[in-house]
């Protein structure tokens, strides 16, 4: 079984580790390899984390994944799971345990969205050393909350990891300026909202009452979020808990990790802040049932009051600590 989740400081030897490890499964599978990358927070010089050595296997595909497994458990990769996150990901396979050289393998289609995105993930890191701080100082209060719940921590991991990915693409997230009004009025005509209510939030934000981030990729407006300094919600607002308002991805840019990226940008303003905790909330109908999947995976978790009767919104929230 898993042991407790525990981040450790950056060992220098990490990247030999991989280095000789790496003729190993060439010996075993070179044949069938494609390309072989060492990733995860081990692969980025001077970030912490969990002593787990992460390595992307890249195959042609599943038979490729599945004929591979007798020759690597002959170098020791016993620990098989199957990949749940990505049809292109294969299987993650393990080797080692505790704080001996422990590897996870991890077999995927070469090239796929999946070994793209771990691959930028593990770039932009290694390019922005501010950022890895910033990992690794969520990853050390994550583990403290979460030291035997793996699946959350994971969950919890999940915003800050798609705010990097959408940077790694492109996508830029700031605090809306002027110009920006007519802008997003314009990439959100089609749903109805005006040039009156972004000049309205921008008001709010001037006041500090609200704040509106803005995503924009090559200079297009792609999406927004708004932070509620009190909000209207009377548990959050007298806890003192900022609520996540008005969350939009346009339509062509959806599901590419742009909205989750936008909900992290709001929870590092909140934490910058010092606020203890975020809140969010969805409304329980089927066309909000996407938001309904994405928040507790974002790590937000109900507050325990149910379900408002007014509004028909279930309320969410997150320790930022």
């Amino acid at each position: 079984m898993p042991g407790p989740i525990i981040i450790v400081a950056a060992d220098p030897r990490w990247p030999q580790w991989f280095s000789e490890e790496s003729v190993l499964v060439l010996t075993a599978i070179g044949r069938s390899l494609l390309g072989l990358e060492h990733v995860g927070s081990t692969s980025v010089p001077g970030l912490g984390g969990k002593p787990t050595i992460d390595m992307l296997a890249g195959l042609t595909g599943k038979n490729e994944a599945d004929s591979a497994l007798p020759a690597l458990a002959q170098v020791g990769y016993t620990d098989v799971s199957p990949g749940t996150e990505d049809a292109d990901w294969y299987y993650c396979i393990g080797k080692g345990s505790g704080f001996a050289r422990h590897f996870h393998l991890h077999l995927v289609r070469h090239e796929s969205g999946f070994w793209r995105r771990h691959i930028a993930f593990r770039d932009f890191l290694r390019t922005n050393a501010d950022v890895a701080r910033e990992y690794f100082e969520l990853k050390r209060a994550l583990a403290a909350r979460f030291r035997d719940e793996r699946v959350k921590y994971c969950e919890a991991k999940t915003g800050f990891v798609r705010w990097v990915e959408v940077q790694a693409a492109g996508v830029s997230i700031a605090r809306m300026a002027a110009p920006d009004i007519a802008a997003v009025a314009s990439a959100f005509e089609r749903w109805h909202k005006t040039v009156l209510q972004y000049e309205g939030y921008y008001a709010q934000q001037q006041r500090r009452e609200r704040d509106v981030l803005v995503a924009k990729l090559d200079g297009r407006v792609v999406g927004y979020v708004t932070l509620l300094a009190a909000s209207g919600y009377v548990p959050f607002r007298e806890q003192g808990v900022p609520e996540i308002a008005d969350l939009n991805v346009i339509e062509d840019r959806q599901r590419q990790g742009i909205g989750s990226a936008l909900i992290y940008a709001a929870e590092r303003l909140a934490r910058a802040r010092a606020c203890a905790a975020i809140g969010i909330a969805v409304e329980q109908s089927p066309a909000y049932a996407a938001a309904n999947r994405l928040y507790p995976r974002l790590g937000f978790e109900p507050d325990r009051r149910g379900v408002t009767a007014s509004d028909n919104e279930l309320h969410l929230q997150k320790p930022l600590g």
